[in-house]
Formats: structure tokens, C-alpha cells, sequence
């Protein structure tokens, strides 16, 4: 098995072992007999437990910014409305693919360990931002009203993360790519024309 397949076997099975079990609940001669390696081989491509849960969430974050497209209003292009549910979904289906990444992301980690904890919120601060980047373009293309765009990405993400989290702890589903379409159709007519009846106006 060549190195960069060994290093990948390992994050595969101390991922999965992280999101069964949980961040500390999990050792690093669980992930080598997991992964059926030496430890002496573990060490050799990662300096330790955290080093490896660090890289786990960069890639995961690099795999999210993969799943973005940017949206375009050229003439003959899909409405951006549908680009934005494009990319949700892809972004979703990659999430509910890698569930134990997503059970990391949410309860691996979280308040067990200071480090561990920053590069988790490291991880949602960026996913913010890029949110946000998101939003100022779509101030630039002429798609999206004046407002704050820090608040605004602020609540894109509170949604999107319980409708991960509700994702995550559903029964399995006959159809879960319709399922994701949905919740992503939802997300985007709440976060586009709200929830008043048009016409209604709320003193």
C-alpha cells in the first residue's frame, strides 16, 4: 500500500471511530487496530491524536468550498435561485455521506477539550465566512437586498446546521436525495421570501 493510501486509511477509521464514539472516548491504539496498522506507522503521519482531528475537519471544510459553485446571471445560465439549491444539496449530500464527520462536527468534540473546541469553532468561522462572501456577492450581482451580511450568514448557517442535525438523527429515509432537495427548496424560500403571506403587512 503506497503512503498517501496508509495515511488515508487511518483518517478513514479514526473518523468513523470518532463520530461512533466520541473525540476522547476514542485512543490512538483504537485507531491503529481499527485501521490494522503499527503505531510506529500511525506517528509516522501524525504527531498525535489532535494533529489527525485537525486535518480531518480541514479536509472536510475543503470538501465543503468543493461542493460551491458560484453563481452566475449570464444570459442562458440556470436562475440563480436554482444554483443556490444546487449547491445546498451538493453540500448536504456530501454531509450526510460522511455522518460520522457530521456526528464529529456536532458532538464529537464539543466541550471536552479546548483545543479540540477552537478548531471546531475555527471550522464554523470559516463556513461563516464563506457564507458571507457569499451573500456580499450576491449584493455585487444584483440578487441580494442591502443588509447585513454578517447577521444574514449568521442565520443561514444556524439553519443549515439544524437541518443537518436533523438529517443526522432521522430515521433512514426511502428517499433521502428527495429528502435533501426538500429541506434545501425550504431553506431557500424561507431565506428569500420569508414566512408572511405576500401582500400582509405585520404593524
Amino acid at each position: 500500500m503506497q503512503p498517501g493510501e496508509r495515511r488515508a486509511q487511518i483518517l478513514e477509521h479514526a473518523a468513523r471511530l470518532f463520530g461512533d464514539r466520541g473525540y476522547h472516548e476514542t485512543s490512538i491504539s483504537d485507531i491503529v487496530a481499527s485501521a490494522d496498522v503499527a503505531r510506529g506507522t500511525f506517528y509516522l503521519y501524525f504527531a498525535n491524536k489532535r494533529r489527525l482531528f485537525e486535518e480531518l475537519v480541514d479536509i472536510l471544510f475543503l470538501r465543503i468550498r468543493s461542493c460551491i459553485q458560484t453563481v452566475t446571471t449570464d444570459p442562458g445560465d440556470r436562475s440563480p435561485r436554482d444554483q443556490l439549491v444546487d449547491n445546498l444539496v451538493r453540500v448536504f449530500a456530501l454531509l450526510c455521506e460522511e455522518k460520522h464527520m457530521l456526528s464529529i462536527l456536532f458532538r464529537g468534540a464539543v466541550g471536552l477539550d479546548r483545543e479540540a473546541d477552537d478548531k471546531l469553532r475555527a471550522f464554523y468561522a470559516e463556513v461563516l465566512g464563506a457564507i458571507e462572501n457569499s451573500l456580499t456577492l450576491g449584493r455585487t450581482i444584483g440578487i441580494v437586498r442591502p443588509c447585513d451580511t454578517h447577521i444574514a450568514a449568521t442565520v443561514a448557517l444556524g439553519a443549515i446546521k439544524e437541518v443537518l442535525q436533523t438529517l443526522l438523527t432521522s430515521p433512514p429515509s426511502r428517499d433521502p436525495e428527495q429528502d435533501i432537495r426538500e429541506y434545501a427548496n425550504a431553506i431557500l424560500d424561507i431565506f428569500t421570501r420569508g414566512v408572511v403571506m405576500d401582500g400582509v403587512s405585520i404593524p
